[in-house]
């Protein structure tokens, strides 16, 4: 897969100074709102690239061209980083020192008008990593297909005030190409995986049908790579910071939301650094090898509660949802759309939704159930309902065990004050 990505692609990941890039460094740019600059200026949180005890720190300079309102960057190494231009007060223009206040960066982004510019790149060095300044960029076409469906909710961490508003819209250009290429060449697998076996002991009964052999294997190769996809645009986002600190890449989830930054970085699928699709192969591979495999496993996309109640005797074992901490069916979509592209044929009934089902989810989600009372009252008694199904059905020689992080967090609702944890201790005894 790698290499018939990279005979579609792989010209796009050109090498600079003769080096395989790790990743590209960019910071999103907007137009300074003082008239007497005419040009765009860099939204730069440090901009520092190493920052590693024993080593010399590394930096991006951004250097100011008064004369054709343009701004270049080099990349040093050792002397002293200059200011961001951006914190959590706003920004500030590079140029003249004007205010880029939260509402005018918002206004900006709503009308289209962020942009981005390379600041630098991470290459493969003969001793580790290297640091160059911005290397000359190809041509990057259009991609022939993006993800939709909107943003909403309390998981876009503020990013659709930005324009981000679609899912489509967390991806450069660049990035949507690759996860398109690695899709295209996952969907001719079957057909490969066919003419290398000659059809041998084949019933073309499906994976989901009970199928075991040369078209279910077929299925589960499949599914599995759709998984590494996954992973991939966890790591090949517009959303993924450079840690300098340690010289990787981070995930576009370092928090449990999609949070907005101005600095990211692009990796690059064919490298054999962080972000790598190798890389992902081996997470998912190892995921895979350590699953139970002993038995005869099943997995049910049914409400809890339902599950519960067609068991008698069960053993309940669960991590129950955090209260509002973590909204787990809008995290689930940003996965979901790649899925969908890559096992509709596979798996038609998981995937007939156009994003994750969302009414029924136990959580306490304040945006879609209305107010804080509402989403505090549909996840006590939908709490209440599992714990009593729970108590009804678990197996009398066994103890259910429930985990539970524990974070005090207050609830005002009305003229009351709870805690999430509170709220599930009261379901729990209730039930």
């Amino acid at each position: 897969m790698r290499e018939k990505a990279q005979e579609r692609i792989g010209h796009l990941y050109p090498k600079a100074d003769g080096k395989t890039v790790i990743a590209w460094l960019w910071a999103r740019t907007v137009q300074s709102p003082d008239p007497a600059w005419k040009g765009h200026v860099p939204l730069l949180k440090s901009g520092i690239l190493r920052n590693k005890p024993g080593k010399p720190v590394v930096w991006v300079e951004p250097i100011v061209d008064r004369d054709t309102h343009t701004v270049s960057y080099k990349v040093r190494e050792g002397g002293t980083p200059g200011k961001g231009t951006i914190g959590r007060g706003g920004g500030v223009c590079l140029a003249t020192g004007a205010s880029l206040g939260w509402d005018y960066l918002r206004e900006q982004g709503q009308q289209g008008l962020i942009g981005e510019v390379c600041v630098g790149a991470v290459v493969e060095g003969s001793k580790g990593r290297d640091f160059v300044s911005p290397p000359a960029l190809p041509d990057i076409p259009e991609p022939g297909w993006r993800p939709t469906g909107k943003l909403l909710g309390n998981i876009s961490h503020r990013v659709p005030n930005y324009g981000m508003t679609e899912w489509g819209d967390l991806f450069t250009n660049r990035q949507l190409l690759a996860l398109n290429a690695f899709s295209d060449v996952l969907a001719e697998l079957p057909r490969e995986i066919g003419v290398s076996l000659n059809g041998q002991n084949d019933d073309r009964i499906r994976l989901r049908d009970g199928g075991s052999r040369m078209t279910a294997y077929a299925d589960a190769l499949v599914t599995y790579l759709a998984f590494v996809i996954d992973k991939c645009a966890d790591y090949w986002s517009s959303l993924c910071g450079w840690i300098n600190s340690l010289e990787a890449v981070r995930s576009t989830f370092g928090i449990k939301s999609i949070a907005m930054i101005w600095e990211y970085a692009e990796v690059n699928p064919f490298s054999s650094s962080t972000g790598n699709w190798l890389g992902q192969i081996e997470w998912v591979a190892k995921s895979v090898a350590r699953l139970p495999s002993s038995r005869v496993g099943e997995v049910r996309q049914r409400d809890a509660i339902a599950r519960l109640r067609d068991i008698e005797r069960s053993i309940v074992c669960t991590d129950p949802p955090y209260y509002d901490n973590i909204q787990y069916a809008d995290i689930s979509d940003f996965f979901y759309v790649w899925l969908r592209r890559n096992l509709s044929e596979v798996w038609p009934d998981e995937c007939a939704t156009l994003l994750t089902p969302k009414k029924e989810e136990l959580v306490a989600n304040s945006w879609r159930a209305g107010s804080k009372e509402a989403a505090k009252e549909h996840f006590e008694s939908g709490m209440f309902e599992v714990m009593e199904q729970v108590a009804q059905n678990q197996h009398s020689d066994f103890p259910a065990t429930l985990f539970y992080a524990f974070k005090q967090q207050e609830i005002k609702t009305g003229e009351t004050t709870s805690t999430g944890w509170e709220t599930f201790l009261q379901s729990l005894v209730d039930a």
